[in-house]
């Protein structure tokens, strides 16, 4: 399959389908996935999924070799290539070859490049390509969702999504029909997870879904956080009635630097030098250097280090008082390591 410039101008940018579903019939598309007569990298590049000629998978590039072939350089101002290039997208195989790949996201809002997708990609077992758009008001962008086989659909729930797609409250439901390739939304009842992510998803054999672990969307001062999901979810697939199964409500606090920025790693911080001095013959061993657990007065209390803050999570019930000793003494560790001013936020 051959790219003309042209078709590349055409077709390099994601649009939307018209109908539910559209056939996204592009070339430029299907080219990006099937990863034909692209050269040879030089060093290292990012790898993305894509297709043998028989149909198999294999490892092919992403839109900075599209850019390079069609010299579009990122200041052009056409906005992101399509890609197939994604991560938070769900891959579902079926017993009869097919394999179905829903959404996902390319990098992140700093790239030129990023884009939430909510398109279906079916690989047959002969190796055709199908790729199904939606309108946005049908399906809108869906990422770091999950997938699960319930008779003839597939049920998808939950969504990172963009800031202006998030509801905190409430719990985004799809169904994909697997004979149309229709998605329809699902209106459900109960005590929702809220505005989930990055969950898992189990199928019981009475028609159950067990939604664990993950992260929601909440609000707070008028502005969007993510906390972590510690509560055990199910959502009866027949009647579409949520269930909350636990009341943990456990505490969860996140600390960042003043200046909003990423730490600094050359700092050496790991989740052991932050605990404080108080409680270090409590701490676990953990052979993961970004995280931390230890006990205050029998209570479990992990640390998690990500790109940009720290989480801190009580494990049970403690007096508020000694709650903001550990909270301060985590703070005040992670001070004095970054050698910047950090902030105490409840999330």
């Amino acid at each position: 399959m051959e790219i003309s410039r042209e078709i590349f101008e055409e077709q390099r940018r994601p649009r939307f389908g018209a109908a539910n579903p559209e056939r996204m019939q592009l070339a430029f598309w299907e080219w990006m996935i099937r990863g034909e007569d692209l050269p040879s990298p030089e060093g290292d590049r990012p790898v993305a999924f894509g297709l043998n000629r028989d149909g198999k998978l294999k490892s092919t590039y992403g839109p900075w070799r599209a850019r390079d072939l069609f010299e579009a350089p990122t200041t052009d101002g056409k906005g992101p290539i399509w890609t197939f290039d994604r991560i938070g997208r769900t891959c579902t195989r079926l017993s009869g070859g097919r394999t179905i790949y829903i959404g996902g996201e390319h990098e992140d809002s700093y790239d030129p490049d990023f884009c939430v997708y909510n398109d279906v990609v079916v690989f047959t077992s002969s190796g055709k390509i199908e790729i199904y758009g939606y309108p946005r008001e049908t399906f809108p962008p869906t990422d770091f969702h999950t997938a699960t086989l319930v008779g003839g659909r597939i049920l998808i729930v939950g969504c990172d999504g963009l800031p202006e797609d998030r509801r905190p409250g409430f719990t985004p439901v799809y169904l994909l029909d697997l004979s149309t390739y229709g998605i329809s939304k699902v209106e459900t009842k109960g005590q929702v997870p809220g505005w989930i992510h990055k969950h898992r998803a189990e199928i019981h054999p009475d028609g159950t879904l067990a939604i664990h672990g993950g992260i929601v969307v909440v609000e707070r001062d008028g502005k969007q956080r993510f906390r972590r999901n510690v509560e055990e979810y199910t959502l009866d697939a027949n009647s579409l009635i949520w269930r909350r199964l636990t009341n943990r409500n456990w505490l969860q606090f996140s600390i960042r630097q003043e200046n909003g920025r990423w730490f600094d790693w050359r700092k050496q911080m790991n989740g052991e030098r932050l605990v404080p001095d108080a409680f270090e013959n409590t701490v676990d061993p953990r052979t993961d250097w970004r995280r931390a657990r230890f006990l205050a007065q029998g209570v479990p209390v992990s640390i998690a280090i990500e790109g940009r803050k720290i989480e801190v999570i009580i494990e049970g019930d403690l007096p508020l008082e000694l709650v903001g000793c550990i909270t301060e003494g985590v703070r005040a560790n992670a001070e004095a390591i970054l050698q910047v001013p950090c902030v105490l936020q409840t999330v």
